[in-house]
């Protein structure tokens, strides 16, 4: 199993709400994910990120299959403009 972690701050005009419905869609829509779920920040420390992404796959076919999928690619297009920084860490579980 491979998690694959992604954590963004945005900018304060981002609709998190729905950047969070977009991405969790994806399960629906993408086969390779085995789950996925989109946490929301909740504002304790001023200096966190604004959300994160944590998506299961099982192994790095499947990943790179999730990466290169046009739903994905659609959801990364809607959430690109809003992002300041993005980090990624993907580690074997």
């Amino acid at each position: 199993m491979i998690k694959h972690i992604v954590i963004f701050k945005t900018k304060e005009n981002a609709p998190l709400k729905i950047f969070k419905q977009k991405i969790e869609d994806l399960k629906n829509k993408i086969p390779e994910i085995k789950n996925i779920a989109v946490g929301i920040d909740i504002n304790f420390d001023p200096d966190s990120s604004d959300f994160c992404v944590i998506t299961e796959v099982e192994n790095l076919k499947d990943l790179e299959t999730y990466a290169k999928h046009p739903d994905h690619l659609d959801v990364i297009a809607f959430i690109k403009p809003y992002v300041i920084e993005r980090k990624v860490v993907d580690f074997k579980v």
